[in-house]
């Protein structure tokens, strides 16, 4: 770098400051991260744009257990989305799992479906400057195949805050999750946090640290769970 060069420094210093803010956004978590009972849950989203409104997302994500041992699930799910102005999105998902479970009968784990489907409304605004605050409320309905056939397995209403800082390639984010078993009682709390990294213009990585906790008098909580996503979003050619 030439000292003499305002336009290097620069550069260098923003570079310093989105590393900083990588790191402060990771300090609060380290602790957890090394806690037992570590997990892991990696995926890969799609999203292609048809038009400047309408987008279709195809999402996988292998999750692991005990340490990152143990395949506990499998999922992969596809949705549409509208988004009607800058700052709503409206959006339908079917997802299906595969989770690990114990058979009695054979003596031995198989992966059980489970069938969700969800809908969900976002909202996002800036702040300040490059701080956003972003809103998501998501109700699913879940079942599971059984030997009668579908089972209902449980309907939620998920309230999603997020705020994030974006500065350069770099956008860490905090969120809180807050889980309510429909008709019974707010249940659960996941706490995340993370950073999104730009590597180009239609591609991206999530990184985040996240634990769940339990709140129906309970302090119950699950082990830390790292989250890998990559994304690549494929946009629409105006004819």
């Amino acid at each position: 770098m030439n000292p003499s060069n305002p336009s290097q420094e620069h550069r260098f210093g923003n570079r310093f400051r989105s590393l900083g803010l990588v790191l402060l956004a990771f300090l609060p978590l380290v602790g957890l991260a090394q806690s037992p009972g570590l997990g892991l849950w990696s995926g890969i989203s799609l999203e292609k744009k048809f038009s400047k409104t309408f987008s279709m997302q195809v999402n996988t994500q292998l999750r692991f257990s005990e340490n990152v041992s143990v395949t506990r699930a499998f999922l992969g799910e596809l949705g549409l989305s509208y988004k009607p102005t800058k700052s709503w999105e409206i959006s339908g998902f079917y997802r299906y799992t595969g989770r690990r479970k114990w058979n009695n009968e054979t003596d031995d784990y198989y992966f059980r479906p489970y069938h969700r489907f969800y809908g969900q409304i976002s909202y996002d605004r800036k702040l300040w400057r490059k701080l956003k605050l972003d809103y998501r409320l998501r109700y699913q309905n879940q079942f599971k195949d059984d030997t009668e056939g579908l089972v209902a397995a449980g309907s939620y209403l998920r309230n999603k805050l997020e705020l994030s800082y974006a500065v350069g390639r770099f956008t860490p984010f905090v969120s809180a999750d807050l889980f309510y078993l429909v008709g019974i009682e707010f249940d659960q709390i996941r706490y995340k946090a993370g950073v999104s990294i730009g590597l180009t213009k239609q591609q991206s990585l999530d990184l985040a640290v996240f634990r769940d906790r339990a709140l129906s008098g309970s302090d119950e909580q699950s082990g830390t769970i790292i989250g890998i996503n990559y994304q690549v979003k494929f946009g629409y050619r105006k004819k």
